[in-house]
């Protein structure tokens, strides 16, 4: 099955309000497709030069030139703004999750001499460590939904492409086991 099927399915299987939330793979796929068209055209050849540093990705092609094509810039714009997305949500998830743990351990330390509430707490803890097991599987699908950019990025052999690929995506907080 493809990788944007499976994440489909997924999508539309988690919890409702996560699901703008998720990579959007395909819109990272259609940038590479303009990027390396499989109809046997060459890439688009033009070039162009940014007063702004990055986003003409100078750190691209690693020699700091700032030459790239519009398609590239526009994919390496289109993955930082995925990036931001997908990380914001972590912490944000991440926070919320300290906070409850807190709330919990304080419930409970005061509940000690009442079974049904510490049930409660109990039922409500497990439920804290089902969201944070579903955080950590989102984080490792979109990891995987890079992952599969990456790849094809990879085959392609197009350097700079590449390099601004995994200089962006390396750098994020959620690729590094935020949630463990």
């Amino acid at each position: 099955m493809k990788f944007w099927k499976s994440l489909s399915i997924l999508i539309e299987d988690t919890l409702p309000e996560w699901r703008d939330k998720f990579l959007s793979y395909k819109d990272l796929k259609k940038q590479l497709k303009l990027i390396y068209p499989k109809d046997g055209d060459k890439p688009p050849s033009k070039r162009l030069k940014s007063e702004n540093p990055s986003a003409d990705c100078s750190d691209c092609n690693g020699s700091g030139g700032g030459d790239v094509t519009k398609e590239v810039i526009d994919f390496v714009r289109i993955l930082e703004d995925e990036m931001e997305k997908l990380n914001s949500f972590i912490v944000e998830k991440e926070e919320d999750s300290v906070i409850k743990w807190k709330e919990l351990q304080d419930r409970a330390a005061e509940a000690k001499d009442s079974k049904d509430e510490l049930m409660r707490v109990g039922r409500e803890i497990v439920d804290l460590h089902g969201e944070m097991i579903l955080l950590e599987n989102y984080s490792a699908l979109n990891y995987t939904g890079i992952g599969e950019d990456s790849e094809e990025v990879r085959q392609e052999k197009r350097s700079s492409t590449s390099s601004a690929f995994h200089s962006k995506g390396h750098a994020a907080a959620f690729l590094h086991d935020s949630c463990a």
